[in-house]
């Protein structure tokens, strides 16, 4: 295996579709071949989140992994553009600053979410501005190398986790199933998968990642 800068891959889903189980099984794997594994969540991350200012970064993550998702009530148009322009430059200032740590290095990232769910799901980050202006922006990030939309049924994810009623998880996963199509087409990138079986997801998207190492 060659060296190679770093290599992005990317997992979507609604709560409980797996996401989190599959990439532990992933990073283990990958981690036999040698490779250095990075986990991000959602973002990059050079800037703290938001609310850190307010409770410290501490209570400020605990305050976010204990809180049930789309809870937020931001309706303010202004307050929304502030909130989404302080996570785009995190993103933009990630993709640089990652571009230089992990030059020339067997590096693999591995998001647990992704600047999809900005598109698709803008309530979860307790922002309200329109969708098609968070999709178009997507245009100036950098791609990542392979993303992976996971899936199952609504009542099968309602048994797992039930935070999001079944018809907002069926209707939530349409639109990501739209979406990557969409940004599938001639890019061969953006890959949905039933997670109805760990060992063939597992496998399926092991291939997937071997392709472009």
């Amino acid at each position: 295996m060659n060296n190679f800068r770093y290599k992005t891959i990317t997992f979507s889903g609604v709560d409980g579709a797996g996401k989190s189980t599959v990439i532990d099984i992933l990073k283990k794997e990958l981690e036999l071949m040698d490779l250095n594994i990075i986990q991000m969540r959602s973002r990059p991350q050079i800037l703290p989140i938001l609310s850190s200012f307010k409770y410290g970064k501490n209570n400020a993550e605990k305050i976010a992994t204990d809180s049930l998702p789309r809870q937020g009530s931001n309706k303010s148009n202004l307050s929304s553009f502030l909130r989404f322009s302080y996570y785009y430059l995190d993103y933009i200032l990630g993709q640089l600053y990652f571009s230089f740590k992990y030059r020339g290095n067997n590096n693999v990232i591995l998001y647990d979410r992704y600047y999809f769910d900005y598109i698709i799901d803008p309530k979860r980050a307790n922002i309200s501005i329109n969708k098609n202006l968070i999709k178009f922006l997507y245009l100036f990030i950098k791609k990542p190398d392979l993303n992976f939309f996971l899936y199952a049924p609504a009542e099968e994810i309602f048994k797992r986790k039930k935070e999001l009623d079944k018809e907002t998880i069926t209707e939530l996963t349409n639109e990501y199933i739209l979406l990557f199509s969409e940004l599938n087409l001639n890019k061969n990138r953006y890959f949905v998968i039933n997670n109805i079986s760990l060992d063939y997801s597992i496998s399926s998207i092991l291939k997937k990642i071997r392709d472009i190492l």
